[in-house]
């Protein structure tokens, strides 16, 4: 099964209800897309623990790639989708977004979720009502700036209060897009080992290139640990560091995607935003331990600020 998107299949809908339905030459595309997604990927034995998943779609130039992403990874996981928007009930909007999913194929009795108030606050509650185990939504919102996107304003707070696991999208598209260099950031918590068996479990289904394992070390790290005061959170060489590195992937299940590991040596957070550009990752993995509500680990909140590609912030439950 091939992966390409038909060279002749352009992302951008044609208007017309709210500039999103498409002509009905732009619905063959659509159609052409959609059957380069695959039926049957192979899988890893270790399954994410993942059964509902929701889009949270607003009116946009990017709702139906968004659409068509969460649709295709829920088919990865043999999920049902659930859409769910940040607002009232809007016959016009219901209009807008029923057409995205007739020109997608996905099943009439695919349910959308209204909740009215600030957005991200009423899709968090929705999802959280819902029981959603994954929700997914687009990271972005304008123009990247000197080669840096940043989070949108409904997204930042989607990946802070969300308790659920959740998937930003900085490039969506209607045709396949697999990721094919997946980045894994490490805390070396519980919650970490769950978001590497995650990405591992996609690298497959993607036939990714390579996994590539980080955790970050700074000098002020290596300046407490040989120092031999006493701190609420131990403190690690960089010896010990990579030791606990190296038993950390080798814990990992087996899979058929190469996995490396590396310890980013930096002053900030952001040293692993640039390690994570510099080869080409599509995607950044990380944990999201249960007791940091409303908050990312101290040296992964730099994704939140700066996102170097689609992000995939992994809860405990």
């Amino acid at each position: 099964m091939s992966w390409r998107t038909p060279a002749s299949f352009s992302p951008e809908p044609m208007p017309q209800r709210l500039g999103l339905a498409p002509s009905c030459e732009a619905s063959k595309f659509l159609r052409a897309a959609l059957r380069g997604f695959p039926t049957t990927p192979k899988m890893m034995q270790v399954f994410p623990r993942i059964r509902h998943v929701a889009a949270a779609i607003t009116i946009s130039p990017r709702m139906i790639a968004v659409l068509a992403a969460a649709r295709h990874f829920a088919e990865r996981l043999n999920a049902p989708l659930l859409v769910i928007h940040g607002g009232a009930p809007d016959a016009q909007k219901e209009a807008a977004f029923r057409d995205a999913m007739v020109q997608l194929e996905m099943p009439r009795e695919t349910r959308i979720v209204w909740n009215e108030g600030e957005p991200a606050g009423a899709i968090v509650s929705a999802a959280e009502k819902e029981g959603v185990d994954l929700l997914i939504a687009g990271a972005l919102e304008g123009k990247d700036v000197a080669s840096r996107s940043f989070l949108g304003a409904v997204a930042q707070p989607l990946a802070k209060l969300a308790r659920c696991s959740v998937l930003l999208l900085t490039h969506p598209q209607i045709g396949p897009n697999p990721f094919r260099r997946i980045v894994v950031i490490t805390d070396f918590s519980d919650c970490a080992k769950r978001a590497l068996k995650n990405a591992l479990w996609l690298a497959e289904a993607d036939s990714a290139e390579l996994v590539q394992v980080i955790s970050v070390h700074t000098p002020f790290m290596q300046a407490r640990a040989e120092s031999g005061a006493e701190y609420e959170k131990p403190a690690r060489t960089r010896e010990e560091e990579e030791q606990l590195l190296r038993d950390f992937v080798a814990t990992a299940p087996a899979c058929t995607v190469p996995v490396e590991s590396k310890i980013v040596d930096t002053t900030t957070g952001f040293g692993a935003c640039d390690f994570t550009q510099s080869i080409g990752a599509e995607l950044l993995v990380m944990p999201k331990p249960e007791h940091l509500e409303g908050v990312m680990p101290s040296m992964m909140d730099w994704a939140l600020q700066v996102i170097p590609c689609s992000l995939w912030i992994v809860r405990e439950s």
